[in-house]
């Protein structure tokens, strides 16, 4: 398979994988709700961000896996390749349970911190195997890298779709049995099996693999970590980040209110994923060609910023239209506060989400710098944004904090990139983009006028339906006659 037929089919199943991830999503969370409630839909959301500190032991490793298995798999050094891969999987397995042991102890009383007492009963009941599958994913994401390295992240996306389906399977045969303890033993079945199914299939695609991972290399483990150093500080950031709102939103909102966040983040962000699957394809694509042909990079760049910023724009845009009819479909009602969350994270997401040829260039070619600067600062502004707007305004002014953080976070991503391509910033608001930039700017207008009115919209689905059709329709369109157009379709 050409190189760039290959890197279409791991673009195409990526936004394959993220189409059945947000449907299975759709109906886990509303069984959910129905069997469980949103209150402990945000429970189960608070214990997994709290067990997330647990990823430090992962020094960046398995971001490593990609580059330096990319760079390999580019050599034909099979042997190398095999090195890497086990010893990124030895050292993650052995120093994430160790930190897990050590930290263990100290995740009641964090929880305690932010959870009313009635319910941590049912936290202490979910915590083992909530760091179990933490466990489980971090060294099956080893595995998933390797496959990510090989440049077979179309594999990859095959095995989430079909894990994606068991979870959803085990959860409705548990869940009814055992309750919550039911969802948190079929998120552990299905850690195991991608882990398992993982490892079998990159075998197959790397035959230096023993049967089980038993090498572990100095050399080896120096040479990642010495790359990793910038890519833990990324992963530490993005790690605080997710916990740390779900904290403030807690805090200052309630239980309720974090299930709501939940909700609409894992909105935004399966319905996200449809680009940035994409956009992941480049990183890999990037680290081959870094290595074969660097001058290419910015080309590469420049295509796959053109191409998503035709998307983006009247995707997100179409993605806020449609919040009244998800929170019918998903909630029974128009929800207010699944509504507001959903227009401040999707504003937020959709700004950010240009960021992503740059950032994925910058995994690519190893220049981590400014990465690792933007999530440190995003880090820092969420938290004092997070906690002095939710001291003013509540759950909401968390939400404001967050996304303003990132936002703000981002441009030292884009900058630096733009600056060494040589390209001017100018060109990121092309003037043949006007009409569909303000006709998916007044997108919001439409569900927040729904949230604040009385009219028959709030109460009927098929009207709220009809809008977001006759929306499509008009945003469609604008794209078949843009001239962007044509470089969707350019496929040499």
């Amino acid at each position: 398979m050409s190189k760039y037929k290959q890197l279409i089919s791991n673009a195409s199943i990526g936004v394959l994988q993220a189409i059945v991830s947000g449907i299975v999503l759709f109906f886990l969370y509303r069984y959910l709700i129905d069997h469980l409630g949103l209150e402990i839909l945000g429970l189960w959301s608070v214990v997994l961000a709290s067990t997330s500190i647990a990823r430090l032991s992962d020094l960046g490793l398995s971001g490593s896996v990609i580059k330096f298995v990319a760079r390999y798999h580019a050599l034909k050094d099979g042997v190398q390749t095999s090195n890497v891969i086990q010893t990124a999987a030895i050292s993650i397995s052995v120093l994430m349970a160790v930190l897990i042991i050590i930290i263990y102890p100290l995740l009641d009383d964090l929880l305690a911190l932010v959870i009313p007492e009635k319910m941590m009963p049912n936290v202490i009941d979910i915590l083992p195997f909530a760091v179990l599958s933490l466990w489980l994913s971090s060294v099956g994401g080893v595995f998933q890298s390797g496959l990510d390295g090989c440049q077979r992240m179309d594999i990859r996306n095959i095995i989430m779709i079909i894990s994606n389906i068991l979870y959803l399977v085990l959860v409705m045969v548990l869940v009814p049995a055992y309750g919550l303890v039911g969802l948190a033993v079929s998120q552990v079945i299905q850690g195991f099996l991608v882990l398992m199914i993982s490892w079998f299939v990159l075998r197959m695609n790397i035959r230096s693999l023993p049967f089980v991972p038993v090498y572990w290399s100095v050399s080896k483990f120096k040479e990642m970590f010495s790359y990793a150093l910038n890519f833990q500080v990324n992963s530490v950031a993005v790690m605080f980040f997710g916990p740390a709102t779900k904290f403030l939103m807690s805090y200052f909102g309630g239980l309720v209110m974090v299930g709501y966040y939940e909700m609409a983040n894992q909105v935004v962000l399966r319905l996200r994923s449809l680009l940035i699957s994409g956009n992941e394809a480049v990183s890999p694509a990037v680290a081959e060609m870094h290595e074969v042909t660097p001058e290419d990079v910015s080309q590469l760049y420049v295509k796959s910023y053109r191409i998503l910023f035709f998307l983006a724009v009247p995707f997100y845009a179409a993605m806020l239209v449609a919040l009244p009819v998800v929170s019918e479909l998903w909630l029974g009602k128009v929800e207010p506060e699944f509504i507001w969350f959903g227009l401040i994270l999707g504003v937020g997401y959709g700004v950010c989400n240009l960021v992503g040829p740059a950032y994925f260039v910058n995994l690519g070619t190893g220049d981590l710098t400014w990465n690792s600067v933007s999530h440190v600062l995003m880090a820092f502004l969420n938290l004092v944004f997070g906690y002095i707007f939710g001291l003013q305004f509540g759950a909401i002014g968390v939400i404001c904090g967050s996304m303003l953080a990132m936002v703000l976070s981002s441009w030292f991503v884009l900058v630096p990139v733009h600056k060494r391509f040589n390209l001017m910033l100018s060109y990121l608001y092309p003037k043949e983009h006007a009409k569909l930039l303000f006709f998916s700017l007044c997108s919001p207008l439409f569900p927040i006028w729904v949230v604040l009115s009385n009219s028959v919209y709030k109460e009927s689905l098929m009207l709220q339906i009809s809008v977001f059709v006759l929306y499509l329709l008009l945003i469609s369109i604008l794209l078949w006659i843009h001239p962007y157009k044509n470089i969707l379709m350019y496929k040499k």
